[in-house]
């Protein structure tokens, strides 16, 4: 199942945006706590950002040839453990998932391996159906197939 980037976006915006594990995991990376400060004041602010992004050609860094509006191939392009972390926190992952996501993730030190780690624990499928129940709930989430037959 998959969702269109800007719905699945607007979802994302009705989150907390923080929470005990993944703001628990931000401030612990590679061993250390983190020194710098991100441009975001909180992982919702950074995911809302990067979903909604997708949908355009991006720009600097982050540009691309097409937009992309696949929420799925968003979610498994994200570099950041702690954004995946939050993600499904935010949208009610067994706690205990996700905990022992940020665990094996914290004891790799190259970030690309802790994103792999965290999708073993956390693949998009799952976090799939628990859009899928919030947005069935509130009648405002649709998958991508639904976005084009309009």
């Amino acid at each position: 199942m998959d969702f269109d980037v800007l719905d699945f976006a607007r979802l994302l915006n009705r989150l907390p945006a923080h929470l005990p594990i993944s703001d628990d995991y931000d401030g612990f990376v590679d061993g250390e706590y983190r020194r710098g400060t991100p441009w975001y004041t909180s992982q919702r602010q950074h995911m809302v950002g990067w979903f909604r992004a997708q949908a355009t050609t991006g720009s600097g860094d982050y540009s691309r040839n097409t937009p992309n509006h696949s929420a799925r191939r968003a979610y498994n392009r994200i570099l950041n453990a702690g954004s995946l972390l939050w993600i499904n926190e935010a949208l009610g992952q067994d706690p205990d998932l996700v905990r022992q996501a940020a665990e094996a993730a914290a004891l790799e030190r190259e970030y690309r391996r802790r994103c792999r780690i965290v999708r073993e624990y956390l693949p998009w499928d799952r976090v799939a159906e628990l859009a899928e129940a919030r947005g069935t709930l509130r009648g405002r989430v649709r998958t991508l197939g639904e976005r084009f037959r309009r």
